[in-house]
C-alpha cells in the first residue's frame, strides 16, 4: 500500500487496480473510505497537490438538516440520512462535529408563506424536530444575536457544523490506512475503454489499468467522462464569495442563520465556525468552472446580508475573503447526478454534488457502494477493516500538563510557529509526514490551522515554507502555496552566506 504524490521524473510502469476513483474532494474521499472495507484494489487520482483542495475547501461546513431539497429527490434523501450519520462518522474518524441547530429568518407575511412551504418540505423529507416559530421573543431566546426585526423562523435543531476539509482528510487517511492508494498531482488526461472491458487511464506521470471507474471529479466530472466518450450530462459552475471575520467581531457562538432562500442558493448565511470565527457565505452566480476570484460586489452583498440577520456584527473585522465553485448538473431538477453510465459499462457518475454535499457525504458513500454492488462490482468484506481514525493532538487544546508532556517527547512542540492559532513546529512536521503528506503551505494550513488566524499567515508563512523545505528536502523556491506554479519565493535577493536559501 502506497501513497503517491506524482513527483517522479519519468513515467512509471502500468499501475493495475480493480477500481479507480477520480477526484479526492469530500465525495471521492468518503467513497474511498467506504470501499476500503472490501477486498478491492482501489486507487484515487486527484489533480491537485492535496485532497479537499477544490470545492470542498471553499465551503461553509454546514451539515444541513434537510428541509431545503425538493421532496423525492436523491439530494433530499441523502441529506437527511447523512445528517443522521454524522455523530458516528465523527466518532469513528476523529474530526470535529457540533450540532448547533439553525434558523431560516422571515420578516413579513410573504416570508411566512415561504417558511410554511419549507416546514412542509421538512416534514415530507423526514427532518426531525423542525418547528415554525411565529414569535420574535422565541427566536431571540434560541439565538439572542439574531436581529430583533425577525418575526418568523423555521428552526431545525439537527443542523450541525464541521470543517469540511477535516472530514475529507480524515476519510482519506482512514482509506489509506485500510489499503487505498492516493495519487496526488495526478490530473487525468486520457481514458480509453479497451477491448477486454478494462479502462486505461493516463496522467502526466503514470498510466493505470482498472475494471471500474467512479467519476467524482467535481466541477470537471463531465469533462473527465467525455475523455472516455461519455456525454450524458453537463456541469455548470455556481460561483460563491465567502468572507471570514476576526474572532473579536462583536458576535460569538452564532447559530447558523439563513435568509429566505432563492431557487439558486440558500442565501447569505452567517455562522460561527468550529474554530470561533464568524463566516458569511455565499453568493451564487454562474461563472467559469475555474473562477475562484473574489468580487467586490459579492463581498458587499455578503456584508449587507449578514447585518440584516445578525445584531451587533462589526463588519470592519473581515480578515479573509475567498471564493469557491459548486458543481451543478444542468437540467437535473437541481439534484445530484449519481448513477451508472447508460452508455459505458462499469463507469459510475458521482456528479453535481452541490450543497448539501458535505451533509450528504456519509450517506452518499453508502449509496454509491450499494450502486456498485447492484451493478456487479464484487465486494467481499475484509476481516481486518479498521474504521477508526485518530486526529493528531491539537497543542492549543491540551492542558498545560499535556503540552509539557508533548514537549518532553519532542522539543519541536515547544516552538510556536503560528501565534494566532497557537500552532507548533511539531504539529506542522507531523502534518507533513501524515499519509498522504502535506506538501504545500495550504495543505499544512488545512491540517493545522497555521495561517488561518488574524494575521492570515503574515507572520508564520515564511516559517512554514522553511519547515516544508527542510522536511521535504526541496529548495524553498520549490515550495508551493497550493497548485502547480503557485511558488512563493523566486530566489535570493542578496549575496553572502544566506544566498540561495530562498529569501525574497
Amino acid at each position: 500500500m502506497v501513497t503517491k504524490a506524482a513527483a517522479q521524473p519519468e513515467r512509471m510502469d502500468m499501475q493495475t487496480y480493480d477500481l479507480i476513483i477520480i477526484g479526492a474532494g469530500i465525495s471521492g474521499c468518503a467513497v474511498a473510505r467506504e470501499l476500503s472495507r472490501y477486498r478491492l484494489r482501489t486507487a484515487v487520482l486527484e489533480k491537485n497537490a492535496d485532497v479537499a483542495a477544490g470545492t470542498t475547501k471553499a465551503n461553509g461546513g454546514m451539515i444541513h438538516a434537510g428541509d431545503d431539497p425538493a421532496p423525492g429527490t436523491l439530494k433530499a434523501k441523502l441529506n437527511v440520512e447523512g445528517n443522521a450519520l454524522y455523530e458516528n462518522y465523527a466518532k469513528e474518524l476523529g474530526f470535529r462535529f457540533k450540532r448547533t441547530g439553525s434558523m431560516v429568518i422571515g420578516f413579513d407575511e410573504e416570508d411566512l408563506r415561504y417558511l410554511e412551504k419549507l416546514l412542509d418540505n421538512g416534514h415530507k423529507n423526514g427532518v426531525p424536530g423542525i418547528e415554525l416559530i411565529k414569535d420574535t421573543a422565541r427566536i431571540l431566546e434560541i439565538e439572542p444575536q439574531c436581529t430583533p426585526n425577525a418575526k418568523y423562523a423555521i428552526y431545525t435543531p439537527t443542523t450541525g457544523l464541521v470543517d469540511p476539509f477535516e472530514v475529507a482528510i480524515a476519510a482519506c487517511e482512514n482509506a489509506v490506512a485500510n489499503g487505498v492508494d492516493f495519487y496526488l498531482d495526478s490530473p487525468v488526461t486520457g481514458v480509453c475503454k479497451e477491448a477486454d472491458g478494462t479502462f486505461t487511464v493516463t496522467t502526466p506521470k503514470e498510466t493505470f489499468s482498472c475494471r471500474y471507474i467512479v467519476d467524482a471529479a467535481g466541477l470537471h466530472a463531465d469533462d473527465v467522462a467525455r475523455l472516455a466518450g461519455i456525454d450524458e450530462y453537463n456541469i455548470i459552475a455556481r460561483h460563491g464569495d465567502l468572507l471570514m471575520m476576526d474572532k473579536e467581531c462583536g458576535v460569538k457562538d452564532l447559530m447558523p442563520l439563513y435568509p429566505i432562500p432563492s431557487p439558486e442558493s440558500k442565501g447569505v448565511v452567517s455562522l460561527t465556525t468550529l474554530s470561533g470565527n464568524v463566516l458569511v457565505s455565499a453568493t451564487a452566480v454562474y461563472r467559469d468552472k475555474d473562477d475562484t476570484d473574489s468580487y467586490a460586489w459579492g463581498i458587499e452583498e455578503l456584508l449587507k446580508g449578514s447585518t440584516k440577520l445578525v445584531n451587533g456584527l462589526n463588519t470592519r473585522k473581515v480578515i479573509r475573503t475567498f471564493a469557491g465553485e459548486r458543481a451543478v448538473a444542468e437540467n437535473n431538477n437541481n439534484d445530484f447526478w449519481i448513477k451508472p453510465s447508460a452508455v459505458c459499462e462499469n463507469w459510475f457518475h458521482v456528479a453535481g454534488i452541490q450543497s448539501p454535499g458535505i451533509a450528504a457525504a456519509p450517506a452518499l458513500a453508502l449509496y454509491v457502494v450499494n450502486m456498485l454492488r447492484e451493478n456487479g462490482v464484487p465486494l467481499e468484506e475484509k476481516e481486518n477493516w479498521d474504521p477508526i481514525h485518530r486526529e493528531p493532538a491539537d497543542f492549543s487544546e491540551l492542558s498545560p500538563e499535556g503540552q509539557a508532556d508533548l514537549i518532553r517527547q519532542d522539543p519541536a512542540y515547544g516552538r510556536i510557529v503560528c501565534r494566532c492559532e497557537t500552532v507548533t513546529e511539531g504539529e506542522i512536521v507531523a502534518a507533513i509526514h501524515r499519509n498522504p503528506r502535506a506538501t504545500t503551505v495550504e495543505a499544512v494550513k488545512r491540517r493545522t490551522r497555521a495561517g488561518m488566524g488574524r494575521c492570515q499567515s503574515g507572520f508564520c508563512q515564511s516559517k512554514v515554507v522553511h519547515i516544508l523545505s527542510r522536511e521535504l528536502g526541496i529548495r524553498p523556491e520549490d515550495v508551493r502555496l497550493e497548485s502547480d506554479g503557485s511558488w512563493i519565493l523566486s530566489g535570493a535577493v542578496k549575496e553572502g552566506p544566506e544566498a540561495g536559501k530562498g529569501e525574497a
